[in-house]
């Protein structure tokens, strides 16, 4: 099971619900396909992925979808900035696209 993390926002597309939640000076991205109830695993096994790193802890990040599910983009509040990061593989790799 995964661990507890803070300041958790939801997004759900396609019949999935993405979590984004801070934890340890990072924000974590989990999945589920049934409302929270449990998690997808990701291809290492594991049930979340590390997002970005530094993250703030009292600002929680965004997630949407982009272009019916092609990308998914994340806002990672890094004072005084916000580190834009994206998938194109349904969070299992992340990239810094952009600072803001």
């Amino acid at each position: 099971m995964a661990e507890s993390i803070s300041h958790p926002m939801a997004f759900e597309h396609n019949g999935l619900l993405y979590l984004i939640g801070y934890r340890g000076g990072a924000q974590y991205l989990r999945r589920s396909p049934d409302g929270g109830h449990s998690w997808l695993v990701f291809s290492d096994g594991e049930t979340e992925k590390l997002v970005g790193t530094p993250s703030d802890a009292d600002r929680v990040a965004f997630v949407k979808m982009e272009t019916q599910g092609c990308r998914l983009v994340v806002g990672v509040p890094n004072y005084p900035h916000i580190d834009v990061y994206v998938s194109v593989d349904d969070g299992e790799h992340w990239e810094l696209d952009s600072r803001v």
